[in-house]
């Protein structure tokens, strides 16, 4: 069994295993063409802990990821079920990687390093306290070999 995104879904000819996803996923299904895709496959829904999601949440938080709610939504019913995580996304991949869930590539090897971000003011550079005004922009802080 493995948990996969909606590119796994539009793109996965020859997938002769069973699958889960989120209903999310299945909503994003929106072309008459991705939607029909499905139907080549034995696709479960479930939904995940609200548990595993909070602990998905909170690494996301910390590493400042930019994870979709859908996204982690997946993340936490993979890391639920214990089973591997199938997408290409980028940010998804290196989420999982935090929180070693095993996950695999689709069309695209899995990224190699796990990257973690700080939050800082691009003007006075703090990353709380900042009274310039400006909105906190994103830096990678951490960046460590799979």
């Amino acid at each position: 069994m493995k948990a996969v995104d909606t590119n796994v879904i539009i793109h996965g000819r020859g997938l002769n295993e069973e699958l889960i996803t989120i209903p999310e996923v299945l909503k994003e299904l929106k072309s008459s063409k991705a939607s029909t895709s499905i139907h080549g496959f034995h696709v479960e829904t479930y939904t995940p802990s609200a548990y595993c999601f909070e602990k998905v949440n909170e690494k996301a938080s910390e590493i400042n990821s930019q994870a979709s709610e859908v996204d982690k939504k997946l993340l936490a019913l993979s890391m639920e079920k214990n089973v591997e995580l199938i997408t290409d996304d980028k940010e998804l991949q290196n989420l999982a990687l935090h929180l070693d869930v095993e996950v695999s590539g689709f069309l695209d090897p899995v990224t190699e390093e796990k990257l973690s971000w700080k939050m800082i003011c691009p003007n006075c550079g703090k990353n709380k306290g900042c009274s310039c005004g400006s909105s906190l922009v994103r830096k990678l802080d951490q960046r460590s070999s799979v």
